[in-house]
This record gives C-alpha cells, sequence and structure tokens, in this order.
C-alpha cells in the first residue's frame, strides 16, 4: 500500500523564525560593535644608530622624511635681496619663567600659553610655544655650519608652524643662553623650572638679515608646510656652554636636505 505524506504548512511567522534561525552566528554587519583600534605609539628615533638616515624605514608616519620635497634643514646660499619689508615681524619680551625639558633629543624650554611673544609671518600671528637647541647646527651658510642652533617654535591659531633660526657660534665668555643651558637635566623625560625672566630678545642678533623658505621639521614625523626664516648673522653661546650640551647630545642634527625646486630669499635692508 502507498504511504501518502501531507506536505507540512508553516506560517509566515514560522518562516521567519526559521530565516533567522538560520543566519550565522559571527555576523560582520554594519551594525555589529567593533572593537575600536589600538592607538599608534610613534617608533624610537634617534640622531646614532636610528638616525636620520633610517627615520623613514622606522614607521609609516615617518615616510615623508624621506619622500618630502620640501624637507630641512638645508643650505643657505645669498639670492635675491629683498627690501626690509620681507622681513617676518618679531615681538618678543622676558617671560617670568620657562620649563625646561631633556626630552631624549635636545634641551627643549615649554613657555606658557599666551605668553605675549610671537611673530608676524605675511600678517599672520605665530605665538612662541618652544624653543630648543641643536648642535651643530642644523643649517648651514654656502656650506658652513655653527656650533650650535636654537629653534623658537611658533604657532599660529589655526595650528601652523613658523620656525626662527638662530645660529650659535662658540665664543669666549658668557651668553645670553646661560641659564637654560647651565640648568639643563642630565637625565631623559626630566623637567625643571628655570625662573626668569627669560628674554627670548636677548638670543637674537642686532642684524636683522634673514633666510625665508618653505621646509618641514627636522625630526620626525618630518611634516611639510613648516614657515622658515634663519637669521643671517649668528649669536655668541660660551664654549663651557656648548660643551655641556655636548656632553648630553654628542650630536642632536638632521643633515641638510635637498632644495629641489623651492626658492630662498634673503631679506636685508
Amino acid at each position: 500500500m502507498r504511504k501518502c505524506f501531507r506536505r507540512p504548512h508553516f506560517t509566515a511567522a514560522a518562516v521567519a523564525a526559521i530565516a533567522i534561525l538560520a543566519l550565522p552566528a559571527c555576523s560582520s554587519g554594519a551594525n555589529e560593535p567593533q572593537a575600536n583600534p589600538a592607538p599608534h605609539t610613534p617608533a624610537h628615533w634617534d640622531y646614532d644608530a636610528e638616525g636620520p638616515d633610517h627615520w623613514a624605514d622606522l614607521d609609516r608616519d615617518f615616510l615623508v622624511c624621506q619622500r618630502g620635497h620640501q624637507q630641512s634643514p638645508i643650505d643657505l646660499a645669498s639670492r635675491i635681496r629683498l627690501s626690509p619689508r620681507d622681513h617676518i615681524t618679531i615681538e618678543y619680551a622676558p617671560v617670568p619663567s620657562v620649563e625646561l625639558v631633556n626630552n631624549g633629543h635636545t634641551v627643549q624650554a615649554n613657555l606658557p600659553a599666551g605668553n605675549g611673544n610671537r611673530i608676524l609671518v605675511d600678517a599672520t600671528p605665530f605665538e612662541l610655544v618652544q624653543f630648543h637647541f641643536h648642535l651643530p647646527s642644523e643649517h648651514t651658510v654656502d656650506g658652513v655650519g655653527t656650533t650650535m642652533e636654537l629653534h623658537l617654535v611658533h604657532k599660529s591659531a589655526a595650528g601652523a608652524l613658523a620656525v626662527l633660526g638662530v645660529l650659535l657660534q662658540a665664543r669666549p665668555g658668557a651668553s645670553p643662553f646661560a641659564a637654560v643651558l647651565g640648568a639643563a637635566p642630565a637625565q631623559a623625560e626630566a623637567a625643571i623650572t628655570v625662573a626668569g625672566p627669560v628674554d627670548p630678545r636677548a638670543f637674537l642678533p642686532t642684524d636683522p638679515d634673514q633666510f625665508r623658505y618653505q621646509g618641514s621639521l627636522t625630526t620626525p614625523p618630518c611634516s611639510e608646510g613648516v614657515s622658515w626664516t634663519v637669521l643671517r648673522t649668528p649669536v655668541g653661546v660660551a664654549a663651557a656652554e656648548a660643551d655641556r650640551y655636548r656632553e648630553l647630545f654628542p650630536h642632536s642634527n638632521r643633515p641638510t636636505q635637498p632644495l629641489h625646486e623651492r626658492t630662498v630669499t634673503l631679506a636685508g635692508k
């Protein structure tokens, strides 16, 4: 005898329930919560084993150190002498104190926000946020460097950077950098407060001639778009102060980089 089977009847609700149960247990749908990726920690870099020639190999964020076309520092040579109106305007005054830090790469002095020190670059104001040193100098003039170099780093309200570079030449006697270089912490990541007044005007030469060009940070990540002004006339730094800095950082400079298609201008009297 042939057996007869009735086809089961499912309601619409039952069909929907079966479809839900058939879905994969681990969905990658857009609405599923995603784990937050771990924050990227920049790679360690230095001026020796992991020096400037290898910075781009250390971290993807450092690739512009090798591939960029507006890198700093550069060799400065006299170009077209411009009129004084092409100078940047420097408006400095004493500050009560600075925080002095050994950051493992250099000696850096941090200024409090709203300190009133600024430069005007093409009418845009940039506030002085910190200054630090390199040994030997990073910029050269006609291929010749100096004992050290001071970088005064400024930031605009929009976050753009402008750096004022001062070449320092070792000389006998005291210098305006004694209070800072003489107090530099010997241990990396150590910080102290240097009581002032600290007057950035004392760090500048009387000769206003200045080189101007577009460049980058001289340390990783070597970000470009930095407005550079380097004063042509060196300022004296005491030989003993330079020697003490050298004990902490035997060398802390990046070699000069290709100019590519950039123009360097010399604004003078």
